[in-house]
């Protein structure tokens, strides 16, 4: 036996090194699962939301800066173009007239800071005057261009980019000069300070990158483009006024209060996960307790079990013999002295009976053979037992049993053995003169053997302890009773509840599956 026990103990710290290795294990799984997984998924998921917000963002910073852009240049050139057209009215008055017409070119450049140069050009585009006399008798617009003021008769915007000098570049604004029968006698020209227009546009709206370019690819105008990435975002905004192109670079930094939004849901997010894990461990940690009880329970049994199997024969078989010498006493020794010795004797030998049978049903498995029993049979049977108990205590009996067949599958040695355990509690619970009821019945499909008695009662925390194996309150109990009665109650498909308030009473209901149909 000792040998048994040691081995035991063996197995049970096994079992312990295997579940605290499992127990960490589960602990990283759940961690990972629920706070790292989680926290990365969500991180993920709005970055990508916070990627696409910002983009769109910076998208319609770029096209509200393109707008602002593209409503100056065309504005810039409407304006230039309805004053040239304006002038070249006046000015066909005053054509070979080159005093005058120099006047007229000084002044329109001194009004206006846009203009780099105003100059009088022939039919075939060749400078006659203007504010810089280097330019005398160049071609200072292409055929193509001017094909097109004579055939338009408007302003026409030349489609090249020109240097002027080393400190800035202009482009160049034409109009046709016409005579009374509107032909084209030569043509007004005006460059336009690139420098100045990139000043204004700067002012607009400052840091941003963009580049203006014709119809050909020529660049016009760029500001902040230099070494800008071939890989970056573009917004195209077209001109009205002229077939040129505006292209303004979609920002790439990241805005910081939104990094900060980011930042703080990532914070937020960790702490709520980590929240959940912190409760869905203590509910985890709740049912292993449970679980860990319920094993402690079995591992009890089984240790009671390995006891039983191993002690209550020894002790079953030398008791019989001893209480059978003792009958021998009894009958050889009739004198009232002796026999008072030999009844506490044969009592204390039937308690020890009742405690090794309280193990050996413990040690065996309940799997059992069950037969046919009207309730109500075995409850007559038992009655007499019964009152006896209740005649010992000064205690009532009041019986309610229904006249009908109450049929269930038990085995009847082991249901009485259970109810009267239960009743003798209840005896052992009131004080004298109260009274115990018993109540024989069924509900839907279910017998009820309902035991109730009206003594001190249990407390909600001891009613949770009450079957546990080896909890009493009583001063010489096992803590086995009423265990063994949930085992064998079990063993029948039943169930068995306790009920009960303090100073009013217990209430224990057996239930057993009702056999109806039975040929």
């Amino acid at each position: 036996m000792h040998y048994c026990l040691i081995n035991h103990f063996d197995i049970l710290e096994k079992k312990a090194k295997v579940v605290t290795n499992m127990k960490t294990r589960h602990k990283f799984t759940t961690y990972l699962l629920i706070v790292i997984l989680p926290l990365i998924f969500l991180s993920i998921i709005y970055w990508i939301h916070l990627e696409r917000s910002l983009l769109k963002e910076r998208q319609e910073q770029a096209e509200w800066a393109g707008t602002v852009y593209q409503e100056y240049i065309d504005q810039v050139i409407r304006e230039t173009k309805e004053n040239l057209e304006l002038l070249s009215l006046s000015s066909s008055v005053l054509y070979m007239d080159d005093k005058k017409t120099e006047l007229l070119m000084n002044w329109i450049k001194d009004t206006d800071s846009r203009y780099a140069g105003v100059y009088w050009l022939n039919r075939d585009g060749v400078s006659i005057s203007g504010t810089n006399k280097n330019f005398h008798h160049y071609h200072l617009i292409e055929q193509n261009d001017i094909e097109r003021a004579v055939k338009t008769q408007k302003a026409v915007v030349a489609g090249t980019k020109e240097l002027y000098n080393a400190h800035f570049n202009y482009f160049s604004i034409f109009a046709p000069i016409l005579d009374q029968d509107k032909k084209v006698q030569g043509f007004l020209l005006a460059h336009i300070r690139l420098d100045h227009m990139e000043k204004i546009l700067k002012m607009l709206s400052p840091g941003h990158t963009f580049i203006l370019e014709t119809k050909d690819k020529t660049r016009i105008l760029d500001i902040n483009a230099e070494g800008f990435n071939g890989h970056s975002t573009w917004v195209d905004v077209p001109l009205t006024e002229v077939d040129w192109k505006l292209s303004v670079k979609v920002p790439d930094k990241v805005n910081t209060n939104n990094m900060n939004v980011f930042l703080m849901l990532v914070f937020f997010t960790f702490f709520i996960t980590h929240m959940i894990y912190i409760i869905m461990e203590e509910l985890i940690v709740r049912r292993h307790a449970k679980k860990q009880k319920l094993l402690n329970e079995s591992q009890k049994i089984d240790f009671v079990g390995t006891l039983a199997a191993s002690t209550a024969h020894e002790i079953k078989n030398p008791l019989t013999g001893i209480k059978g010498l003792v009958q021998l006493l009894v009958e050889k020794h009739p004198e009232e002295q002796d026999q008072f010795y030999y009844s506490v004797i044969m009592k204390e030998i039937e308690r020890i009976n009742s405690i090794v049978s309280e193990f050996l049903i413990l040690g065996k498995p309940m799997v059992q053979t069950l037969s046919l029993y009207d309730i109500r049979s075995i409850i007559a049977e038992l009655r007499p037992i019964i009152e006896s108990e209740a005649r010992h205590f000064n205690i009532e009996v009041e019986w309610n049993i229904i006249k009908e067949p109450i049929l269930v599958h038990c085995t009847k040695d082991q249901l009485k053995q259970v109810i009267l355990n239960i009743a003798k509690n209840g005896f052992e619970a009131m004080e004298v003169g109260k009274k115990l009821r018993i109540r024989i019945h069924h509900e839907n499909e279910w017998a009820k053997i309902m035991i109730i008695d009206n003594g001190q009662g249990l407390t909600e925390k001891d009613i949770g302890k009450v079957f546990d194996p080896f909890y009493t309150s009583k001063k010489e109990g096992t803590g086995l009773g009423l265990f063994v009665c949930k085992r064998i109650i079990e063993s029948f498909n039943g169930t068995i509840e306790f009920s009960s308030k303090p100073l009013v009473g217990t209430t224990v209901t057996i239930s057993l599956p009702l056999i109806k149909d039975h040929t």
